[in-house]
């Protein structure tokens, strides 16, 4: 059954690859931009909480975000709970 898996991949990339060389042929690039990437589950999670900035931004260190990365009350911000 292995062997059966790796040929159907083998046969797979080969029409890949003659898609594309097709397409390179009539002047269209099929190359890496075809794969693009999502958003990260960071980026989906703050979205979720209804935060708008981006995750090199400080805004975005809100709530469970800020737990996460440590920072909030009694977390070494220099607040102590009486």
């Amino acid at each position: 059954m292995p062997e059966m898996i790796q040929t159907l991949k083998s046969m797979q990339k080969t029409e890949s690859e003659k898609r594309r060389f097709l397409a390179s042929i009539q002047g269209i690039d099929l190359g890496k931009d075809s794969e693009e990437e999502g958003p990260s589950f960071e980026d989906v999670q703050r979205r979720a909480l209804g935060i708008n900035a981006s995750g090199d931004d400080i805004v975005s260190l809100q709530g469970q975000l800020a737990a996460g990365a440590g920072f909030g009350i009694g977390a070494g911000l220099g607040y102590e709970k009486g």
